[in-house]
């Protein structure tokens, strides 16, 4: 059940207490939609349930029929093949006295297993001679028939789901309606008592849903380092000089005389 769907039954069920606590207010005039809306969830609680129910036993015949699957393979169709490669060498039912492919599917895997068991009964004393039991051929279709029920249960499981699924769905619908239909019928009865109308507003609204809604976490806001606490007893170091250079006036002091003109003599 999808938490809508959910949602909607909680809805319904405070519908259910607003008219029981209100009865004698609204009257009898709603008792066949009353009626109609209990039907009404009733059957989409029960649907809820089997859909759950049958989910819950799909995955366990699942697994057990994995299981089988492993146990009819290792423990009751590898020794005979084992046995038939090295005792029964080119014999025309050698096709079916080896082992399936891994990948093959159950139903697949059954017939193949029965396949097996005709196969190995024309030489049954060979098997026996062996070592194998008696029974062997007996077991081994009764492993394989065990996959086969295995499969029967979870098929009707599946179905029961699939059932249920359809049935909440159709339910839900009649649920709504019913709401519109019934909230026709009610709000005219509470006339001008603004406090029960904004009661029964409340009560037959259908919370949105915020399961699915992922909040992405605000982003991490790092303080500058000047601003960051210093441990207690370690010097905050002083932010940087300026390394701008300064600039530098240019000197405008006169070039001095040509010493040649003052070594010559005067006239």
């Amino acid at each position: 059940m999808q938490s809508r769907q959910g949602q909607l039954i909680d809805t319904a069920r405070h519908v259910q207490a607003f008219l029981d606590e209100n009865a004698a207010i609204i009257g009898p005039s709603i008792a066949g939609s009353r009626s109609n809306l209990d039907d009404a969830v009733a059957q989409l609680n029960a649907m809820a349930v089997t859909q759950s129910g049958s989910k819950i036993q799909s995955k366990g015949a699942t697994a057990r029929q994995k299981s089988l699957r492993r146990t009819l393979r290792t423990i009751f169709m590898k020794p005979v093949a084992d046995v038939a490669k090295l005792k029964l060498g080119d014999v025309p039912e050698m096709s079916a006295l080896v082992m399936p492919p891994k990948q093959l599917g159950s139903t697949q895997l059954v017939a193949a297993a029965h396949g097996m068991a005709d196969a190995a009964q024309i030489h049954q004393p060979v098997f026996t001679d062996v070592g194998l039991p008696d029974d062997f051929i007996t077991a081994l279709r009764g492993a394989a028939d065990a996959v086969t029920a295995s499969l029967d249960t979870r098929q009707v499981q599946v179905g029961l789901r699939t059932g249920a699924t359809v049935g909440i769905q159709q339910q839900e619908k009649r649920v709504r309606s019913l709401f519109k239909l019934i909230n026709a019928l009610v709000v005219p009865k509470l006339g001008n008592d603004v406090v029960l109308l904004a009661k029964w507003k409340a009560t037959k609204a259908i919370a949105p849903s915020f399961v699915n809604q992922v909040v992405a976490p605000p982003a991490a806001t790092t303080p500058p380092v000047s601003a960051q606490a210093a441990p207690s007893g370690t010097p905050v170091a002083a932010p940087p000089a300026d390394t701008t250079p300064v600039s530098t006036p240019v000197a405008t002091t006169a070039p001095a005389a040509d010493s040649t003109a003052a070594a010559q003599p005067q006239a």
